[in-house]
């Protein structure tokens, strides 16, 4: 159970009630009696709110009563001076309370030692909303830390369900989420986050508290993938910290190139099947280095460097069997001193995370934007979605469990991982389908399935143009369009009987706008653009300009999917609405029931800063149904997003999506979730699904059938 769930049920239990019949745990060492929960003037009080937290706590399990105190004195210095009272204390010790009695009764030194050593949580807990937290944070939350003597200790100020958690590691205080900590800044409101509040899932648990004070020993192996950290935010300092290292040693040794980002997605590759080898046959990882295995003062043939090589050949070649897209075609050259020290210095930032455990969504800006972005190739206009959007058109489309998804411009497969872990992993990942012609990026589009799937998803390199003249057949083969029989989109008439696969989903954000066109002035390009009938209406209205990618794309969606199908595409506004792309409209209405627009903020994109629209179609069973709809004059949702949620920003060298969250107009503070605790995201993307859903009941049977559950 869940700290949220266990705060639902409290909440259910007591907030009709007055009194807590009996205190949960102890106050002050001993156990009381009907403790008042309400002011006089019947609003809840602070000990409703203390009592709610700990209730929680201990009912999700993340804490043991027997651990925790309440109104805990601690003297201001020596045993004989005047005592500090902190509202809750968590021990890492269940016999604190008795050196607590020793301490309170007898004055006894080398008991009050002992607590201070063994207090890890330190809990203030307050039902004003009007006090400033930075005053708090001054007056009474850096007091109350510091009287622990724990090497890791764990602030939390809980306060009308506000949670902000902060940690104390060699004396130093600070947001428990590395992520809101700017220590450059002078201001405390901003040096801490202050204005933002942690969500309730980020709570750690005893067992986790545990592995923070002990940390992660990596001396010797011996470690199995859950004694690893989970990364919890993407812009936490030391993760940080681990990719401008990696970064940095990249350059060193003159590796930022393909090679550099070969060896870095094929080491990534080995830490998940090594994560996921130890997680399901229980067997220690092997991706490690000792210290004195690192080639500091030593050379690639010192017999602890070969140690470490050994060990991880051993790895890739284990790994090779089965990621054969990714270790198959280039092999690591062991030998090669250069691409040894970059490899360690990869496993050894990346040792103490877990992959396969961590927050996915923060995982995909670590891998994906902050590697694949310093590695692509921006002719080749590969630009990589954000995660949100992506989340946001996967919902909408609704994929269902044996339903086949394909992206024909994958890149990195976002919306194939996405489809995949909203599902709840009920999607079959053999029915995932990605194409590129870039294939550095269908290689790190394998990494990415592993790490979010199986890795059964089937990715296809398609060099050249890709998936606008290759298409899969339905024995999964790449196959190309003929100028003999397959122009203005006669796709299906192959004089071998080859059958081309059909999807029921298209999921795709393609190259679009000025200069990512097919080049009309071009035989090999025109060659190319007569596969789509698109191209032969282009050229009566608009001929002297190249025919736009989006365009292309656009009907290759359409073209791709089943009778019954459905797509989501995001292409340049433009084309959704400029007069000189009206012959692409009549088309596509033709072709497919629009179902709805969706118009993204202007450079929302930041590499192509074109302003964008999200089309959402299906192609009904048959024609019939399409000509009756159009007679019927059908409605479309059309909505404007102007709040995605995120702003993006580069910090040292890394590109970062940081989150915006809605604040109150009225206390100017982050809104948060009453049953989360999370900040609540500046987004319009949850109540146009909503939306969108309660528009898709009174549409006709067939879109509802497709778009609701």
């Amino acid at each position: 159970m869940s700290f949220s769930e266990s705060r639902l049920k409290w909440k259910n239990e007591y907030s009709n009630k007055n009194y807590l019949e009996r205190s949960i745990v102890t106050v002050d060492g001993n156990w009381i009696e009907k403790i008042n929960l309400r002011r006089e003037n019947n609003e809840f009080n602070e000990e409703y709110y203390k009592w709610e937290f700990i209730y929680s706590i201990i009912d999700s399990g993340l804490f043991s009563k027997d651990y925790i105190g309440t109104e805990i004195y601690f003297p201001k210095g020596n045993i004989n001076s005047a005592p500090i009272k902190i509202d809750a204390v968590i021990f890492n010790n269940k016999n604190w309370i008795d050196d607590y009695k020793l301490y309170r009764d007898k004055k006894d030194q080398s008991a009050l030692d002992r607590l201070r050593k063994n207090a890890i949580v330190m809990i203030e807990f307050k039902d004003e909303d009007n006090k400033r937290i930075e005053q708090v944070f001054n007056s009474q939350i850096k007091a109350t830390i510091k009287e622990s003597d724990s090497n890791f200790t764990l602030g939390i100020y809980y306060n009308f369900g506000r949670l902000y958690l902060f940690k104390k590691v060699d004396g130093v205080i600070s947001r428990y989420d590395n992520g809101k900590n700017f220590e450059k800044s002078q201001r405390i409101l901003e040096q801490y986050q202050l204005e933002i509040t942690d969500p309730y899932y980020l709570i750690p648990s005893y067992s986790e508290l545990e592995k923070k004070i002990l940390g992660v020993d990596i001396k010797g192996g011996n470690l199995k993938v859950n004694d690893l950290d989970i990364i919890d935010r993407i812009s936490d300092k030391n993760l940080s910290d681990s990719l401008n290292k990696i970064l940095r040693q990249l350059t060193e040794d003159s590796l930022f190139n393909e090679e550099g980002y070969i060896l870095l997605i094929q080491l990534l590759s080995l830490k998940i099947y090594d994560e996921h080898r130890s997680d399901k046959y229980g067997q220690d990882l092997d991706f490690f280095i000792s210290e004195n295995e690192l080639m500091v003062n030593s050379d690639i043939s010192a017999e602890e460097v070969q140690a470490f090589i050994t060990r991880l050949k051993n790895i890739f070649d284990l790994a090779k069997k089965q990621y054969i897209n990714i270790l198959s075609e280039h092999s690591i050259d062991w030998k090669n001193p250069r691409k040894i020290r970059v490899s360690q210095v990869i496993v050894k930032e990346f040792q103490k995370y877990s992959f396969t455990r961590s927050e996915k969504s923060d995982l995909y800006q670590l891998v994906f934007y902050n590697f694949a972005t310093k590695f692509k190739k921006a002719e080749n206009a590969q630009f990589l979605t954000p995660i949100p959007i992506i989340d946001f058109i996967v919902k909408l489309i609704n994929p269902k469990r044996d339903e086949s998804v394909c992206d024909p411009c994958c890149g990195i497969s976002d919306f194939l991982s996405v489809s995949y872990v909203n599902s709840n992993f009920k999607l079959n990942d053999s029915n995932l389908f990605g194409i590129d012609n870039d294939h550095n990026m269908t290689i790190l589009a394998q990494l990415n399935m592993l790490l979010n799937g199986d890795g059964n998803a089937n990715i296809f390199w398609a060099s050249d143009k890709g998936s606008i003249d290759q298409k899969l057949s339905i024995e999964k083969k790449l196959v190309k369009l003929n100028p003999k029989y397959h122009e203005s989109g006669n796709w299906d008439n192959w004089v071998d009987q080859t059958e081309l696969m059909k999807y029921d989903i298209i999921l795709t954000n393609p190259p679009f706008g000025k200069g990512r066109s097919l080049n009309l002035s071009s035989a090999e390009d025109i060659r190319v653009a007569k596969f789509y009938e698109t191209y032969d209406r282009y050229i009566e209205t608009n001929p002297k300009d190249g025919l736009d990618l989006g365009v292309v794309f656009l009907e290759n969606a359409v073209r791709s999917i089943k009778d019954g199908g459905r797509f989501g595409i995001i292409i340049s506004n433009s084309i959704a609405s400029n007069k000189n792309f009206e012959f692409v409209r009549e088309w596509l209405l033709e072709k497919v029931r629009l179902v709805a627009l969706f118009d993204l903020p202007s450079n929302i994109f930041a590499e192509t800063g074109v302003n964008t629209t999200i089309i959402i179609g299906y192609k009904p069973k048959n024609q019939y149904s399409l000509k009756k709809l159009i007679k019927s004059d059908y409605e479309i949702f059309t909505s404007e997003i102007d709040n995605v949620g995120y702003t993006k920003r580069t910090s040292d060298r890394n590109v970062i999506f940081e989150k915006n969250y809605k604040l109150d107009l009225e206390t100017f503070e982050t809104v948060i979730d009453p049953t989360t605790g999370d900040q609540v995201l500046n987004e319009d993307f949850s109540e146009n699904i909503k939306k969108f859903k309660d528009w898709c009941l009174f549409q006709e049977e067939e879109l509802k059938e497709l778009f609701l559950d």
